[in-house]
């Protein structure tokens, strides 16, 4: 959000300065034929540089839009106070990057929980695997025909399905085995994958429920395990 004092900071075109919007997206048109995008609010001023380019309207409706951002730059009042900036995403009005990447996310009802991944106590390369995973974004084999890169369509493991995620980590007889041993080395705390369950689901059930201090536990023996097979 931008209030103007003496135009020197707002850009022009860019600046949310009109009502809370930047001109170039009330009036995108106009923006494309402007010839000096990056200029200040100041500069532009001065004998009507902001019109320059403008001249190549070729539609009515672009000439409205024209009218409409002249009566709007005529009733500019620049100051000698400088111009204000407010990040409106925040409370005190500060730009923090938390708050940029929060706002991307407004709206949605995203029911996966992943701090899940990221406070298990493991590595990061382990929680960067596993955010991937459970994305199904590994470069497995399903993948990778999508890419159209060349690759054995079949899992290595076990030579009778096609690789992909949720076969590889889970359904495979050698991941079963796997996870078999598994759960008897950490006396049924790690549990036999149910059969036909997606892997994000498998991640939620498996950690839903559980302390804090055990679930970060278990999240890293399922990390562990689904990267080495």
């Amino acid at each position: 959000m931008v209030t103007l004092g003496d135009g020197a900071t707002a850009s022009f075109w860019q600046s949310a300065w009109l009502d809370g919007l930047a001109p170039m997206d009330i009036y995108p048109n106009l923006f494309k034929l402007a010839w000096r995008k990056n200029r200040t609010v100041k500069e532009e001023l001065v004998n009507h540089n902001w019109t320059r380019g403008l001249w190549r309207m070729q539609s009515v409706q672009e000439m409205a839009c024209f009218v409409n951002l002249w009566d709007a730059v005529q009733a500019i009042q620049l100051t000698d106070q400088p111009d204000s900036i407010r990040w409106k995403w925040t409370a005190h009005g500060d730009y923090s990057a938390k708050s940029a990447y929060n706002i991307q996310f407004a709206g949605s009802h995203g029911q996966f929980i992943s701090s899940h991944i990221w406070q298990a106590e493991s590595e990061g390369k382990h929680k960067f695997f596993t955010w991937l995973l459970v994305q199904s974004k590994l470069l497995i084999a399903d993948n990778l025909l999508k890419r159209q890169w060349p690759c054995e369509p079949v899992c290595q493991l076990c030579s009778q399905e096609p690789e992909t995620a949720d076969h590889l980590i889970l359904s495979c007889c050698f991941a079963k085995e796997v996870w078999h041993k598994m759960s008897q080395w950490t006396l049924g705390f790690i549990t036999m994958p149910s059969t036909d369950v997606l892997v994000a689901d498998w991640w939620q059930n498996e950690l839903a429920g559980l302390p804090k201090k055990q679930r970060r536990v278990k999240a890293a023996l399922l990390m562990y395990t689904a990267w080495n097979l």
